[in-house]
């Protein structure tokens, strides 16, 4: 059973905003603005949201310079990895690979090794899947182009959506880990205690964390 964990956490000054306010928000931080110096470097603010999980969010700030696969690589190293599955970003109406097939015959489609500042622009926006067995979908909007000094981070992480909270089922305590059994059931999330009763099993539990990828695959949360 979930409870209800509304708002956004700005990663510059900690305090929480709804979906609407963030993006204001993040334009007037003085924290953020502490931190970022002037310059004409290109940067996309990006909007990342769970396709079917609007719940899950979170706020970039990408160089327009860095690639696609960059941007991959952020994705899932905060909400995706679990196993090395394949990837890929659609961007109107053209398809980048992971992994693309360099067969020219059948490789159609494209490289994640192309530039943003070549694909994105401003109001644009564009879908990511991972897995292509239990894929999640991400949905990624270009809310502004900003300006500032060459920086070394390539993807800076500017606002996230706060954890859902989840119930155990059998005890109402809260609940650290799901059955990838029953994930589409109401009585899939349980506490450590009772999960261990759980009839599917304890090989079939996953930690909850603060993912759209929450019980799929062997998705245990993000790296490090």
């Amino acid at each position: 059973m979930k409870k209800k964990n509304e708002g956004i956490k700005c990663n510059y000054c900690g305090e929480l905003f709804g979906k609407v306010a963030i993006k204001r928000h993040l334009e007037k931080c003085e924290v953020r603005k502490e931190k970022t110096q002037p310059g004409e470097e290109v940067y996309y603010w990006v909007q990342v949201q769970g396709y079917y999980q609007k719940e899950y969010c979170m706020y970039l700030d990408v160089s327009a310079k860095a690639s696609l696969k960059d941007l991959d690589q952020f994705l899932r190293d905060r909400w995706l990895e679990c196993c090395g599955h394949l990837s890929r970003f659609r961007i109107e109406g053209k398809i980048y690979d992971s992994d693309p097939d360099p067969d020219i015959m059948f490789g159609r489609n494209k490289s994640m090794k192309v530039k943003l500042n070549d694909v994105l622009y401003e109001g644009l926006e564009f879908i990511h899947e991972y897995d292509f067995g239990s894929t999640t979908v991400l949905k990624l909007k270009v809310i502004s182009t900003k300006t500032g000094a060459k920086r070394k981070e390539k993807v800076i992480l500017m606002a996230r959506n706060l954890p859902p909270e989840f119930v155990c089922v059998e005890c109402g305590r809260p609940a650290v880990q799901l059955c990838s059994c029953c994930i589409y059931k109401e009585d899939a999330f349980y506490c450590t205690e009772c999960g261990e009763e759980h009839e599917c099993g304890e090989d079939m539990m996953l930690p909850v964390v603060n993912s759209p990828r929450m019980g799929v695959c062997g998705y245990c949360g993000e790296k490090g």
